[in-house]
This record gives C-alpha cells, structure tokens and sequence, in this order.
C-alpha cells in the first residue's frame, strides 16, 4: 500500500512505511497527554498521510502504536468544525488509544466533498465512502481484518460513521456514535452489528431524543445496541467527559474483540 507525503508541522524523521518513506511529526513534549486520570506514557508515533476516495487525495492523521498492538482499530470521524480544529481536540487522545495498542487514523473526511447547501445527499455519500476507504486503508496498514476496525464519529462524524456502518456491503461492524442522531434506511439482520450512543444531558445540537431514537432504530433493524448518558449538559464536551467518552469507547471495542486479540 502507497501512502502520499503531505508537509507536517514538526520535527522529522524519516522512517520506512511499506514500500515507501514517509516524514513522521515527532511529538512535542507532553504529546498524548490529556489529563484524564488513567493516562499511561506515550508509545505511539503520529504521521501525516494521504490516501485516495473516489479519485481525490484525504488527509488524515494516522497513529501507530510502538508498543505491541491490541488488534484492534479505529476511525475517528470529526464534528462540524472540521478536521483542522478537531485534529487539535482529538490528538492527545487518539496518541492515547495507540499507546495502548490500537491503530487510529483521523482522516480530513471533508477533503472527499466541501459541505454546501443543497448538497447534502452528494455530501453523505463522499464521506461515508472516505470513511470507509479509511478503514480498509487502516486493515491493510495494521494487518488486520477490516471488520476489526471500528468507527467512532462525534457529532456530524457520528451520522458520517453510521452512513458508513450501516450502507449495505460495509465491512464495519462495530461504531460509536458520541452526540448523534440519523436514520436507518436498510436491515441490518443478521450483519454481527454492534452500536455504542453516547449521549450527554440537554444537547442543545442533538437533541437526546434524536440517538434514543436512532437506538431504537437500530435494534428494530437488527444492530446490537448500547446507549450509555454522559454526566454532561451539553454539546461541546469538557475533559472530564471526553474521558469518559474514551473510557467507554475503549471497553466497548474490547468487548468486541475476538479471544484471541483481546486486551489482556
């Protein structure tokens, strides 16, 4: 697999990846650490990389852990605010979750097609499609199976990773979904589907109601689900519950886990 060289900020280090070599951002001090209290020491490296959805080049940050991996992966999809701004938000944590073991990659997922009015049905599918070139690119890069890795979107990357999930011949079967909502047009029976909401108090963006009723969707169309409240009023998290949402989101995806690449 060939990964495009994108500038990145930083010092680097040149480092072979595959075939190729690609520059790779050495993490300012104190990188990977958020300030959640189970925080373990950063072994994880952070590159900036490209690669191609429906004929156009998607940034994305991928996250490789230097100790020994879980098995397991994620694809964090960004909110709204797009990738610039949830980069910084998301960093500290996805050097997090790869320190532990796991492969993470963020792609820019709005590089596929620009939010615009009277778009959104051409929007959905480009992102939806960017997020699931994502996870094969994630599988072919970790040497795991696709359906070993898992989405996990906030917000409009929450109804980006239920697009992707849920459309028929996706090879996902795990998804966490942090303050979303959205439709289930499609069965889902007999998929090994496997859905996490999460959903803090008084959302002013997603109404609560919204992921109850996305939940209920799910289960109706055949997805195992689990909907868990954040202690939170709100939409835009503060840390605390961040690292609850990551807490959760690493038990469920261990859950999920086959026996034999199973956390210890």
């Amino acid at each position: 697999m060939r990964y495009s060289l994108i500038a990145a900020l930083g010092l680097l280090a040149t480092t072979a990846f595959g075939d190729v070599a690609v520059a790779q951002t050495a993490p300012p001090p104190r990188v990977g650490i958020p300030g959640c209290s189970d925080d373990v020491a950063v072994q994880a490296s952070r590159t900036l990389v490209s690669y191609e959805s429906r004929g156009r080049s998607i940034r994305a940050w991928l996250y490789a852990p230097q100790g020994e991996p879980n098995g397991a992966a994620l694809v964090m999809l960004h909110g709204g605010t797009g990738f610039e701004m949830n980069a910084i938000l998301f960093d500290a944590h996805a050097i997090q979750l790869a320190s532990r073991g796991y492969w993470v990659m963020l792609p820019a997922y709005f590089d596929a097609d620009a939010p615009a009015r009277g778009r959104r049905l051409v929007n959905a599918r480009a992102w939806r499609q960017a997020a699931l070139d994502a996870a094969i690119q994630l599988a072919g890069t970790a040497n795991i199976s696709p359906d070993r890795v898992a989405l996990w979107g906030y917000s409009r990357g929450a109804g980006v990773a239920l697009d992707a999930a849920t459309v028929p011949g996706s090879p996902i079967r795990s998804a966490v979904l942090a303050a979303g909502g959205g439709e289930v047009e499609d069965s889902l029976a007999g998929r090994d589907l496997s859905f996490l909401l999460l959903h803090a108090r008084r959302d002013e963006a997603v109404p609560v109601r919204a992921t109850l009723d996305l939940a209920a969707d799910l289960r109706e169309a055949g997805a195992m689900v689990e909907v868990e409240a954040l202690d939170f009023d709100g939409h835009q998290y503060d840390l605390p519950t961040w690292c609850s949402v990551m807490d959760r989101t690493r038990m469920f995806v261990e859950s999920r886990a086959e026996p034999e690449h199973a956390p210890s």
